[in-house]
C-alpha cells in the first residue's frame, strides 16, 4: 500500500477530535488501546462509541482488521471506525473487503479566530450556564442525547468535569428552559475543538446553534486561543461557514454491515 500523508489542518482537526475522545475514554476509565487503534467500548451510552487512530495512517498487517470485525461481531468492539479522509484513501479497499460501509460523513472545518465572524449583538433571551454538577451533567446528556437521536450518558458526561483547563461544557437556556448545548475541547496542540453543538427539536428553527457556536467562539478567545476546528454535519456546515469556518477535509466514519 503506497501511504497517503496528510496536510497540516487536516492533522490538527482529526487530532482534536481523536485527542478529545482519547480523553472522553481515560476519564471514564473506558478507553481501549493496542498498538494498532484506540476505542471506547460502552454499554449504557452510544457516544463517545468509536475506534480511531487506525494505523495511525501506516501500514497495516492483513489480519488487523479482521480480528476488528470478528471483536465487532462478539461485541468486543464499537462497530464504528472514524478516519479522516485522506487516511480513510489508505484504508478503504481493506475495509471493503472486510465488509465494511461508509455509514456517514462529517466536514472538516477550521477558523482563525481573529477571522472568525461573531455577531456581537443577537436577539433573544439566552443564558448560557457552565456544567459543574452531576444534575448539569445529565441534563447535558439528556439534551444531546436528544438533539442527535442517540444515547448520551449522564455518568460519562460528569466524568468530564472539574477539568476546565481541557474541557468546557454549556448549557444554554432559551426564555429559561433549557434548549440546547455544546462543548469546547482544548487540546494539546492549543487548538480549540466545538464538539456536540445541539438543540432540542422543539426549538429548532431560531438560530440557536449560531448562538452556541459564538458563546464557544467567544470562550475560546478568552482563552486566548489562535485556532479552532470542528467537524460538521451537512445542516450544520452553511451555520459555521459563516462565522468564518473553511472546508478541509471529511471526517468519516465506516461501519460493518452485519
Amino acid at each position: 500500500m503506497n501511504i497517503i500523508t496528510i496536510d497540516q489542518e487536516e492533522q490538527y482537526i482529526i487530532n482534536n477530535l481523536y485527542e478529545f475522545w482519547s480523553f472522553v475514554g481515560k476519564q471514564s476509565c473506558k478507553i481501549l488501546t493496542n498498538q494498532n487503534y484506540q476505542a471506547i467500548m460502552l454499554s449504557d451510552s452510544d457516544w463517545p462509541k468509536k475506534i480511531f487512530r487506525l494505523g495511525d495512517g501506516k501500514n497495516l498487517e492483513s489480519d488487523v482488521i479482521q480480528e476488528i470485525v470478528q471483536a465487532i461481531k462478539l461485541h468486543q468492539l464499537p462497530n464504528a471506525i472514524t478516519l479522516t479522509e485522506t487516511i480513510s484513501t489508505n484504508y478503504k479497499e481493506q475495509l471493503k473487503v472486510e465488509g465494511f460501509v461508509n455509514a456517514f460523513k462529517q466536514q472538516g472545518m477550521i477558523v482563525k479566530l481573529s477571522d472568525s465572524v461573531i455577531s456581537e449583538k443577537i436577539s433573544g433571551n439566552y443564558q448560557f450556564k457552565l456544567v459543574e454538577t452531576n444534575n448539569d451533567a445529565n441534563l447535558f446528556a439528556s439534551i444531546a442525547s436528544q438533539s442527535f437521536k442517540y444515547k448520551v450518558d449522564g455518568a460519562i458526561v460528569a466524568s468530564l468535569l472539574n477539568n476546565n483547563e481541557k474541557v468546557k461544557l454549556f448549557i444554554g437556556y432559551d426564555e429559561n428552559e433549557p434548549a440546547f448545548c455544546g462543548l469546547i475541547f482544548y487540546d494539546s496542540e492549543g487548538y480549540a475543538g466545538l464538539h456536540m453543538i445541539g438543540t432540542l427539536p422543539q426549538f429548532r428553527g431560531r438560530g440557536l446553534a449560531t448562538v452556541m457556536t459564538n458563546r464557544l467562539l467567544k470562550e475560546c478567545m478568552e482563552d486566548h486561543k489562535q485556532f479552532c476546528v470542528l467537524h460538521a454535519s451537512a445542516a450544520g456546515e452553511p451555520i459555521y461557514t459563516k462565522l468564518g469556518f473553511k472546508r478541509i477535509k471529511e471526517v468519516i466514519t465506516y461501519s460493518l454491515g452485519l
